[in-house]
């Protein structure tokens, strides 16, 4: 490569794309810059780390100037590079040439995408590479090709409308290289087909080109030939002309054979040498037609001229043959609009390349006060932050998995916790640390899918930041404490209802039908009436009772009452009941008769004297295998030792930690790495988000008013959300007057039903780590976009996908009202927790 010549990497760097209007302008600017001999080189390499893209050129600054005006185009970020990528590991290479006589296609530009290319060159074998090398046409005395182009394009099109007719057009050469020479002949016929408006029929050349060997040696050949000819019949010859020139001829001959072996040696030697600096990353100048006079086209009206007069004209012998005329250029080279090379320069978005990214975006002003918790930074350094009065209206989060999402979330949540407890003054280091935004009565209920290592990370924020305690409730712990799931009801038939709906709400009312409700409803009735030692009992007196014997939880009744461990014992069991009641009625066994009576009653759908076995198999079969998940977690629904309920969590308003991933000591589990099921994990998880959302309707009415809250944290939405929407909905939608702040988190949007969807995305705060799937990108951008006629600066597609490692797009509100998208870092606060309140609020600032 030439020691004048400069590398510049390109890749995303702001918003999404510019409309294919400024697009056009930019790159027309951009080749206004070039010269005949000032060549410039759009480099497209796929590597191991995605596509990447490279603009060569001349190191001038008007180059520079104009490389730019490139990058501009493509919304690109523009970074010298001290070397090409190894341009040689391509093991085959092509260039794109005109065809002769090849079929005219017509194809628009109107309405395409100038960067379709990009994605095309994205699924590119790794090593593959497409080279666009450009000039600006010759102009000058006995070669102008602008003149010869325009002449021989109008010829072939009707109406004078073009791509290459358009203001600073550039002369191109297409090569490229991938690993077999079927797969070059297809990338360069892609390449064509992505340059929307490029309509010539074109093959693929490899040099040296055989067929200019071939015609070298055949003329070798045939000058050998005949001086051999004429040595052989010099003698016959004699008579009608002398032996020494006829010699001297067929020597002349012999020895001139010599000439086109030279001449093909020599091209063969430029060819390796010309294939060569493609190679090594010096791209020559698209090259020129050596002719000094072109035959224009005379096309007839079959080829696209428009039609005349003479058309109609009798024919006559004197009337000149339709032709398509002498291609002006060399058939490597290419008169193209400036627009149309641009898809080789913007670089590909998500995971088709690592090397775009989103450009900042300046959060508002008001934001960079100090009006609640702390998001993030912006580009220069500065913390934004969140409205403290506005968390009531929700925090919405998405990203792909160890995008971040948690440590966001435990930040909101260290805030929440400091805020709790404000400094003394005398301890202060600035006033902010003194007071409190939302005041210390508030509940915080967090729940956790991945591990006890990360509910962790909540107990330890608690024990840097004060006094208050975090208690984690890990599911999977069989010794653990417990969230009773079963109570809040008025009577034991009302709280064998609730339980029920907890169970319709995760399955959905689809799934567990009226019917199945019923028959929940009458066992659950029944194992919420009886003592446990019921079950016990039971499995002690039956001959063919199951073993291992199942825990004694009312849980455990109800499956046994829906046939889990077969009909036999189902019925024994509920006759071990009805005697329990007439033992307690007849005094010889102390016990609750009412609570017994409502038990008993609960059998006559499935055990009453006209029921019969078929009857009742069918009636057990489907919800009974929604118990049986429950059961996959049989200490969870214990009623002895440690089991608090939900209500009084919000009374005494505690910080818990609803743990469904697997457990670690370091949360205070009787064992590391034990784990559930996630199908009854998530089941836990989603019945306990009901209970929530009943106990406090029961706990929390007129909190908002009182200045007290209760915030629901989730990172994964999707395991707490169950199949009924009414719940996220109710947080989002009447949640405020109990208090509730909604802060949740999910990976996106499509993993969630649509009504929760729709609730997620109407939360007043929404966030967006970086997103792999377009239309999921898609579908966040324009939410985040709000509508351009609104007011808000539109978000694009690309940008939420090329958002760096540990960024955000945020949209968010201060007094209710919307302000614009920003960006922002998110903070490590988990690396220096001791001075999360100087992070926060920094003395220097006070």
């Amino acid at each position: 490569m030439s020691r004048d010549t400069v590398i510049r990497r390109v890749t995303r760097a702001s918003g999404g794309q510019n409309s294919p209007e400024m697009v056009a302008t930019r790159m027309r600017a951009f080749a206004s810059s070039l010269s005949p001999r000032t060549p410039a080189t759009f480099l497209a390499v796929k590597t191991d780390d995605g596509l990447e893209n490279f603009l060569i050129t001349p190191d001038t600054d008007e180059m520079n100037k104009a490389a730019l005006a490139a990058a501009h185009a493509v919304t690109g970020k523009l970074a010298f590079a001290e070397s090409l990528p190894d341009l040689a590991a391509a093991s085959e290479a092509g260039h794109l040439f005109y065809r002769p006589g090849g079929t005219r296609s017509s194809t628009t530009q109107s309405g395409r995408d100038p960067f379709s290319m990009s994605a095309s060159l994205a699924e590119m074998p790794v090593g593959s590479w497409v080279a666009i090398t450009m000039r600006a046409p010759r102009r000058g005395l006995l070669l102008h090709e602008d003149r010869l182009w325009d002449r021989w394009i109008k010829g072939r099109i009707v109406g004078g409308t073009h791509h290459s007719l358009e203001p600073n057009g550039v002369i191109a050469h297409v090569a490229a290289a991938t690993s077999s020479r079927s797969g070059v002949d297809s990338l360069l016929r892609q390449v064509a087909g992505d340059m929307h408006g490029f309509d010539l029929e074109t093959r693929t050349v490899r040099f040296p080109r055989r067929w200019v060997i071939t015609q070298f040696a055949l003329l070798a050949a045939t000058v050998l030939a005949a001086g051999i000819i004429l040595g052989v019949f010099a003698p016959a010859l004699s008579a009608l002309i002398p032996p020494t020139i006829v010699s001297t001829i067929a020597t002349t001959f012999v020895a001139a054979a010599a000439l086109p072996l030279l001449a093909m040696t020599g091209y063969i030697a430029w060819g390796i040498r010309y294939e060569r600096r493609f190679r090594r990353g010096d791209f020559p100048l698209p090259r020129r037609r050596w002719a000094l006079r072109t035959r224009p086209p005379t096309q007839g009206n079959d080829q696209g001229r428009a039609e005349s007069a003479e058309d109609f004209l009798p024919g006559t012998g004197n009337r000149t043959k339709k032709g398509p005329g002498d291609y002006p250029l060399n058939r490597g080279s290419f008169k193209l609009g400036a627009l149309l090379p641009v898809g080789a320069i913007a670089p590909a978005s998500g995971a088709a390349s690592g090397t775009s990214v989103t450009g900042d975006r300046s959060a508002p002003p008001p934001l960079l006060q100090r009006i609640g918790p702390v998001i993030g930074l912006d580009a220069a350094g500065r913390m934004v932050r969140l409205s403290a009065r506005d968390l009531w209206a929700g925090i919405a989060v998405f990203g792909k998995p160890r995008s971040g999402k948690s440590t966001l979330l435990r930040g909101l949540f260290a805030f929440l916790l400091a805020d709790q407890q404000p400094l003394p003054h005398d301890e202060a280091e600035s006033p902010e640390q003194a007071r409190s935004l939302l005041g210390s009565r508030g509940a915080i209920v967090a729940f956790e899918s991945k591990s006890g290592k990360d509910a962790a990370e909540y107990q330890r924020w608690a024990q840097t930041l004060g006094k208050k305690k975090v208690h984690v409730f890990d599911l999977a712990d069989p010794s653990g404490a417990r969230i009773d799931l079963m109570g809040g009801g008025a009577s034991i038939t009302d709280s064998a209802a609730k339980f029920v709906d907890k169970m319709i709400y995760h399955w959905g009312g689809d799934s567990i039908g009226a019917a199945s409700a019923k028959t929940l409803r009458g066992v659950f009735t029944t194992a919420l009436g009886v003592p446990t030692d019921t079950l016990t009992d039971a499995l002690s007196t039956h001959p063919d009772a199951p073993s291992p014997a199942p825990l004694p939880t009312p849980v455990s009744i109800a499956h046994a009452l829906l046939g889990a461990y077969g009909d036999e014992f189902g019925v024994h069991l509920a006759e071990v009941i009805r005697r329990r009641l007439a033992d307690v009625k007849a005094g010889r066994v102390d016990g609750d008769q009412r609570s017994l009576e409502i038990a008993v009653s609960g059998l006559t759908e499935l055990y009453g004297p006209t029921v019969k076995a078929t009857g009742r198999a069918a009636l057990q079969k489907a919800p009974s295998s929604k118990v049986e998940v429950l059961m996959l977690a049989p200490h969870w629904w214990r009623t002895d030792g440690r089991v608090v309920s939900l209500e009084e969590i919000l009374r005494r308003h505690l910080r818990i930690v609803i743990n469904a991933g697997a457990t670690s000591t370091l949360t205070g589990a009787s064992a590391d790495n034990l784990r559930l099921s996630q199908s009854v994990g998530t089941a836990i998880s989603s019945m306990t988000m009901y209970a929530l959302r009943e106990a406090i309707q029961d706990v929390c009415a007129g909190w908002e008013d009182e200045g007290q809250y209760v915030a629901i944290i989730s990172d994964e939405l999707a395991r707490i959300a169950g199949n009924s929407p009414e719940v996220i909905e109710w947080t989002r939608m009447q949640g405020r007057a109990f208090g509730v702040i909604p802060i949740y988190a999910t990976q996106e949007p499509e993993q969630l039903p649509e009504a929760v969807r729709r609730t997620m995305l109407s939360l007043s705060t929404v966030a967006s780590y970086a997103q792999e799937n377009a239309s999921v990108a898609e579908q966040i951008a324009r939410d985040l976009t709000g509508g351009a006629s609104d007011g808000f600066e539109v978000v694009h597609t690309k940008e939420v996908m090329d958002l760096p490692l540990y960024s955000l797009l945020v949209r968010t509100v201060l007094d209710q009202q919307r302000l614009n998208v920003f960006t922002a870092k998110v903070h490590p606060f988990e690396e220096d927790r001791e001075n999360f309140r100087s992070v926060l609020y920094p003395p220097e600032e006070s």
